[in-house]
């Protein structure tokens, strides 16, 4: 399958250089393969100055979270790829079992694209747990999150480009629309990725701040479970506000 990896980003040069880029290239994963969204030329300056001109850069012109996602989607829905790999900005480690992988990255993302092709799926991810406590050596298909900092997506030009209308959970919405759309989601749960959760510089905290993330978590919470009735539900934890799937949910 032929597919890049696109990573956005926002005000976080060194963090992507020092992060998930030596993630890649510790994997072997040609800079030729990787394309970087940028808000704009003023953030394209900044990037090239830090990490030169080998990676390519596409300037987005979109100011937030929501509008960035769905514009990565109209974007390859309209380019030469079969697939895209969406990765974070700041990821540390990506491994199985939380040890290391027993296959190449590339491989095994190809595998990845050929397991959900298989299964006629589009929308695939990794285990949402950051705890290797919680991951098993199993191929789920049934209604997960896919988490936003890992996930890959087929290109089928023959279906409608799924989009989001929010912000923070957007993941979850895509998880969720994926579900319906195609009748599944392929969740590999023997792998998992790590980063800190939440960077004070940078991304979607730079870019509106925590205190509005904290009320947007909130608010879009309660959309998404009065918008997809019995497939989410509220919970509440140490940090505030959070989502849980019902697993069990069934297409109708």
């Amino acid at each position: 399958m032929k597919f890049e990896i696109g990573i956005p980003s926002f005000d976080r040069a060194e963090i992507i250089k020092k992060k998930t880029l030596t993630l890649l290239s510790k994997f072997n994963v040609p800079k030729s393969m990787i394309r970087i969204f940028l808000k704009d030329e003023a953030e394209l300056e900044k990037y090239t100055k830090s990490l030169g001109t080998d990676y390519t850069f596409e300037i987005t012109g979109q100011g937030c979270i929501m509008a960035t996602r769905n514009y990565l989607r109209h974007y390859y829905q309209h380019s030469e790829f079969e697939g895209v790999l969406f990765m974070d900005d700041d990821l540390t480690d990506f491994t199985e079992l939380g040890k290391p992988l027993s296959m190449p990255f590339l491989d095994l993302i190809e595998y990845f694209f050929k397991e959900t092709a298989d299964r006629g799926l589009r929308y695939f991810g990794v285990n949402p747990s950051f705890n290797p406590f919680y991951w098993t050596d199993k191929i789920r298909t049934n209604l997960k999150y896919i988490l936003g900092g890992f996930n890959g997506l087929i290109i089928d030009k023959d279906k409608d480009i799924i989009y989001c209308d929010i912000g923070h959970y957007e993941d979850y919405q895509f998880s969720l629309e994926h579900f319906l759309a195609d009748g599944g989601i392929v969740s590999f749960d023997k792998y998992g990725i790590d980063t800190k959760r939440i960077q004070a510089s940078g991304g979607i905290v730079g870019s509106i701040g925590k205190e509005q993330r904290d009320i947007d978590r909130v608010e879009n919470a309660h959309y998404l479970v009065g918008r997809y009735n019995g497939m989410c539900k509220i919970v509440e934890k140490k940090y505030g506000t959070d989502l849980r799937m019902n697993t069990r949910y069934k297409n109708s």
